[in-house]
């Protein structure tokens, strides 16, 4: 797993970190089909509207990799549109005093030497711990308000041109700072693919927005339940017909029920909980037969901004601390 750290103008981190690509990794962008060229192109303009400012760095990424960055828009909008292979498993826990999540990303073992988690740190936007599988694009992470948001895959019936669900978690982690504002950016997004987004804070608050191009629907915890989970289905009935399904193979109902069961025991979450539950054999993917699973695993305490990682497989001993973050906080 790769640990850049990227702060200051958009532009200025994407011209180094694309710099650092190409000069250490040989990095190009990777051909696509012309039915994805099209689709990215028409989604970039999207974008445009949508975050005016990650335009920035995809031009500076651009420039550092030597070529167009219309081409490198095209191609990072195309990601997870057409064939969505990532599974995942989420969930949020408020305490009395605290809020505690974690995060199980799943994806092909291959996808292991692409895997990074950044300290991004914009200019005049929040700053922010993240993880991804694609370069600029986030797929989880916990910014300085103690703002956590994580996503996952659905496989939805319909695509449109649109803002793909990298550019939508890293929106929320750079201008949110509470779940209220989290929920309505991506309600306002023109989204192009299903996904859930489950969303928690410091105060407590904790929801999951399933979204799909056709509608949107908040969901929030059982009367009585301090805790709110995702796996890889819409669960609510305005969104259920909006879900193809075909996910059986990732075990999404078993992971689902999985945590269901778990947290309906806990009265407190802390960390070394929370990790417990996603190394659960019922939580933690491991299919040797697809070469997939679990790549990468991440438990925070949003209050303290104590934030674990685990870059393999999850177990009990196999996180480390998080410190980047509080590193950026003392020195600016």
């Amino acid at each position: 797993m790769y640990h850049p750290r990227l702060y200051g103008e958009f532009y200025e981190m994407g011209l180094k970190y694309g710099k650092l690509l190409y000069d250490k990794a040989n990095f190009i962008i990777p051909n696509i089909s012309t039915q994805k060229m099209d689709f990215g192109l028409e989604s970039y303009e999207e974008l445009k509207l949508f975050y005016p400012e990650v335009i920035e760095e995809i031009r500076g990424f651009a420039v550092g990799i030597k070529d167009e960055s219309e081409k490198l828009g095209a191609f990072l909008l195309s990601i997870g549109v057409f064939n969505p292979t990532g599974q995942c498993s989420v969930f949020a826990f408020k305490n009395d005093n605290s809020t505690i999540i974690g995060r199980n990303y799943d994806m092909l073992f291959d996808f292991k030497k692409f895997t990074e988690s950044s300290l991004i740190a914009p200019k005049d936007k929040y700053s922010y711990i993240s993880q991804s599988d694609v370069f600029i694009g986030r797929s989880d992470g916990i910014n300085e308000k103690g703002l956590s948001i994580a996503m996952s895959f659905v496989n939805g019936t319909e695509i449109q041109t649109g803002i793909s669900f990298h550019f939508i978690v890293r929106k929320v982690l750079e201008d949110c700072e509470n779940t209220h504002q989290a929920v309505e950016l991506i309600q306002k997004a023109k989204v192009s693919t299903a996904n859930n987004f489950l969303i928690a804070d410091k105060n407590g608050e904790i929801a999951v927005v399933e979204s799909a191009p056709q509608k949107c629907i908040v969901r929030r915890p059982e009367k009585n339940e301090p805790y709110i989970y995702i796996t890889n289905q819409f669960k609510t009935k305005e969104m259920q017909p909006f879900d193809r399904g075909g996910v059986e193979w990732s075990k999404s109902k078993e992971r689902y029920n999985g945590l269901k069961e778990i947290l309906a025991t806990v009265e407190e979450m802390d960390l070394e909980k929370a990790k417990e539950i996603l190394s659960n054999k019922c939580v933690c993917l491991n299919l040797k037969k697809e070469k997939f699973g679990t790549i990468w695993s991440v438990v925070a305490n949003l209050n303290e901004l104590s934030i674990e990682r685990a870059e393999t497989k999850p177990t009990n001993k196999n996180y480390k601390s998080e410190t980047r973050l509080d590193w950026w906080l003392k020195k600016r």
